[in-house]
C-alpha cells in the first residue's frame, strides 16, 4: 500500500530525496503493524475502490499518514549510519553538520507526536463514516473490547494520562483488570456481560440509561486503571533489573522523577476520584435499577435490603434492657 510517492506527501519536507528502496523494509513492517491495529478486514478495504471514493478520502489519507510516520519512525535509528566492508560510517557530506543529541531525540518525540496524532485522527473519521466492512469485522469487535478504546478517549476521560498510544497500550492489561474485576463486581456479572456484549455488538440501539451507565463507566475505568497500574508506571524492568525512568537531553522540557510526597499525593487524589466515580455508579444502579432494567442487580438490592421491625416482647418472660 506504501509507496515512494505516499511517503513524500505525508512526510513533507523531512526529505525531499527519500530512496524508497532504503525504506522498503521499514515499509513493510509499518503496513503490517496498521493491518494488526486495524484488522485485516478494513485494511484490505482501503485498497478496493469503494475506498477511493471521495467520501472516503480522508479514511485513506489517515492511513497513510499512520503507516508512513510509522515507517519513518522505524528507518529514523537506522538513517544515522552506513554499513559496509569497512565497518559502521556515518555520512558527512559537504556544508552539512551533523545534529546533537538534544535535536535527535526532539526529532525522534515529534515524530512519535505525529503518529499519534495521524493513528487518533484515524479512528475519529472511521467512527464518523463506519462502513459496513468495519462494523461486520473482527476489528471492530478487537477494538470494542474495552470500554475505553484509545489513548484519545483516555485523555478526554482523564486529561492527565495525555493521548500517548505507547503508554494506552501498555494501560490495556490494568484496563482488563478493572472492568473483569471492580465494575463487573459493582454491576453484577451478569448486567456487566449483556453491557459489554451490546457494547462490542455493532449496530446496537442503547437506552438511555444503558447510555449512562456506560458514560459512568468509562469514567470510572479510566480512574481506576491509572490506579491500578500507578506502581509499575515509573518503573522499568529489562535483563538489566529495574529502573526508574528519567529524562534530561536538553531539549529545554527535561523531565526528572517526582519525589515520593508528590507522587504519593497526587496517587492519593487519583484513588480517591476513582473510588468517587465507582460510587456514582452504585447511586445511579441503586436508583435506576428494576425487576425488568438491570434485573440482576435489582435481586441483589432486594437481597441486601433488611427490613427492620419493632421489637416485640409479649408473651416474653424475660426482657433484659
Amino acid at each position: 500500500m506504501l509507496t515512494e510517492d505516499i511517503l513524500k506527501e505525508q512526510l513533507g519536507s523531512i526529505q525531499a530525496n527519500i530512496s524508497f528502496e532504503t525504506f522498503a523494509p521499514f515499509a513493510n513492517h509499518a503496513q503490517r503493524w496498521f493491518r494488526d491495529e486495524i484488522g485485516l478486514a478494513l485494511y484490505n478495504f482501503l485498497g478496493t475502490e469503494e475506498a477511493a471514493m471521495p467520501a472516503n478520502s480522508e479514511l485513506v489519507r489517515l492511513a497513510h499518514a499512520c503507516m508512513s510516520w510509522q515507517c519513518f519512525i522505524l528507518a529514523f535509528p537506522h538513517q544515522k549510519f552506513r554499513v559496509s566492508d569497512l565497518g559502521i560510517m556515518k555520512g558527512s557530506p559537504q556544508a552539512t553538520i551533523a545534529v546533537t543529541k538534544w535535536e535527535y531525540i526532539d526529532s525522534r518525540d515529534a515524530n512519535l507526536s505525529m503518529l499519534d496524532l495521524s493513528l487518533e485522527y484515524f479512528w475519529r473519521e472511521l467512527e464518523t463514516l463506519r462502513p459496513a466492512v468495519w462494523l461486520d469485522s473482527a476489528g471492530y469487535k478487537l477494538r470494542n473490547q474495552h470500554f475505553v478504546r484509545s489513548a484519545d478517549e483516555l485523555g478526554q476521560l482523564l486529561p492527565i494520562a495525555g493521548r500517548n498510544y505507547r503508554f494506552f497500550q501498555k494501560l490495556l492489561v490494568h484496563i482488563e483488570d478493572v472492568e473483569d474485576e471492580l465494575i463487573a463486581t459493582t454491576l453484577t456479572l451478569p448486567v456487566y456481560q449483556v453491557l459489554k456484549q451490546k457494547w462490542r455488538t455493532p449496530r446496537t440501539q442503547f437506552s438511555f440509561e444503558e447510555e449512562s451507565l456506560i458514560s459512568l463507566v468509562r469514567k470510572a475505568v479510566a480512574y481506576l486503571a491509572i490506579d491500578r497500574a500507578w506502581p509499575y508506571l515509573p518503573l522499568t524492568v529489562s535483563e538489566l533489573g529495574i529502573a526508574e525512568r528519567r529524562q534530561k537531553d536538553g531539549t529545554g522540557g527535561d523531565e526528572v522523577a517526582a519525589d515520593q510526597g508528590q507522587r504519593n499525593n497526587l496517587r492519593q487524589t487519583i484513588a480517591q476520584d476513582a473510588q468517587t466515580r465507582l460510587d456514582r455508579i452504585t447511586t445511579f444502579m441503586d436508583a435506576t435499577a428494576t425487576s425488568t432494567l438491570f434485573p440482576a442487580y435489582f435481586e441483589r438490592l432486594q437481597t441486601q435490603t433488611i427490613q427492620i421491625g419493632t421489637d416485640d416482647f409479649t408473651d416474653t418472660a424475660h426482657a433484659i434492657l
